[in-house]
């Protein structure tokens, strides 16, 4: 999916984001009524940003990262334990208006 992206002041996330957004750029979320199954998923961004995963009024902790500079389309990779109940997803930091998401189980 694509996610469209908005100033932060404007962008209006759910949660305040664990890391505040500099000056400049964008920010942006998406709600999901659950997980299809209770597990572990991957969040796969196409540019640098902040990932905030919130499940339950909680930020979620990560499980597993990595950031690749040189693989096209994929610029960072968060896991997270996610429960088959409501979640947002919340993007902060990013230096472009729009960014790619894909979110799925891992294996």
């Amino acid at each position: 999916m694509t996610i469209a992206l908005l100033a932060p002041a404007e962008a209006k996330l759910p949660t305040p984001p664990e890391r505040a957004p500099k000056d400049g750029t964008f920010a942006g979320f998406a709600s999901f009524k659950t997980a299809p199954k209770a597990g572990l998923y991957t969040v796969s961004l196409s540019a640098g940003a902040w990932i905030d995963l919130v499940q339950g009024g909680h930020a979620l902790k990560p499980k597993g990262f990595s950031g690749a500079t040189d693989c096209d389309g994929i610029r960072k990779t968060m896991k997270y334990e996610i429960s088959a109940s409501p979640f947002v997803l919340q993007i902060s930091g990013a230096r472009d208006n729009a960014m790619s998401v894909a979110i799925l189980p891992s294996e």
